[in-house]
């Protein structure tokens, strides 16, 4: 295995999540930094990493991958524009599975997508593109989950989560339920039947149609 250099996209609370489980797999990625305009306080420290300029700096190291060390929730997402405007710039995107994550060897993990230590993901799934997969996630057989999506619930076997979606801490999706792109699952939310694009769903099954609300991480 060729180890690849990083860069994080992202300087704030959760880019230290990313790094940790880059770390978490030393022969594969080496951690070279981070860009960010105007990173948290103490960032480098805190990452034990250096800070190497805002989004212009990564043409100084055009061989280096890159992943999103960010969260986003607002429709026009932060993520999807950062890696439209930055995929040119960069060697490519790290697809990064944590060595403590349970991920089936017949799982397909799109590029750029973060799977987090504890989460645990059956055979048959295939995650998109710029996923997060969050620690506290459990992703059944043959799920499949769309690009960018954000999931810290749990998602029954064949069910679907449409692009952009975020599946919150302790929500749960009932087997072979389709979540439509864009839809938002509060934490603690059940879904027992098909939600659709652009749907919020609250605790108690309240679904709200209509425009979601929407705030950044």
């Amino acid at each position: 295995m060729t180890r690849r250099a990083v860069i994080l996209i992202g300087g704030g609370e959760y880019a230290r999540v990313v790094a940790d489980a880059l770390r978490s797999k030393p022969d594969a990625f080496e951690l070279i930094g981070f860009v960010d305009p105007s990173p948290e306080r103490d960032m480098a420290s805190r990452l034990q990493a250096p800070h190497l300029g805002d989004d212009t700096a990564l043409v100084r190291y055009p061989d280096a991958l890159a992943v999103l060390a960010f969260g986003s929730l607002r429709p026009d997402s932060a993520r999807c524009e950062a890696v439209g405007r930055l995929t040119a710039a960069v060697g490519g995107w790290a697809t990064v599975v944590h060595r403590d994550a349970r991920v089936a060897p017949d799982v397909v993990v799109g590029e750029g997508t973060v799977v987090l230590a504890g989460a645990v993901v059956q055979v048959g799934a295939r995650i998109g593109a710029h996923c997060l997969i969050n620690a506290t996630a459990c992703v059944g057989h043959d799920v499949t989950i769309g690009d960018y999506a954000l999931v810290s619930g749990l998602v029954g076997g064949a069910a679907s989560v449409g692009a952009r979606s975020l599946i919150g801490m302790g929500a749960l999706i009932r087997d072979h339920c389709t979540v439509g792109a864009d839809a938002f699952v509060g934490m603690g939310a059940i879904v027992v039947r098909d939600v659709a694009l652009g749907t919020q769903v609250l605790p108690r099954g309240i679904g709200i149609p209509g425009p979601r609300q929407w705030k950044s991480s």
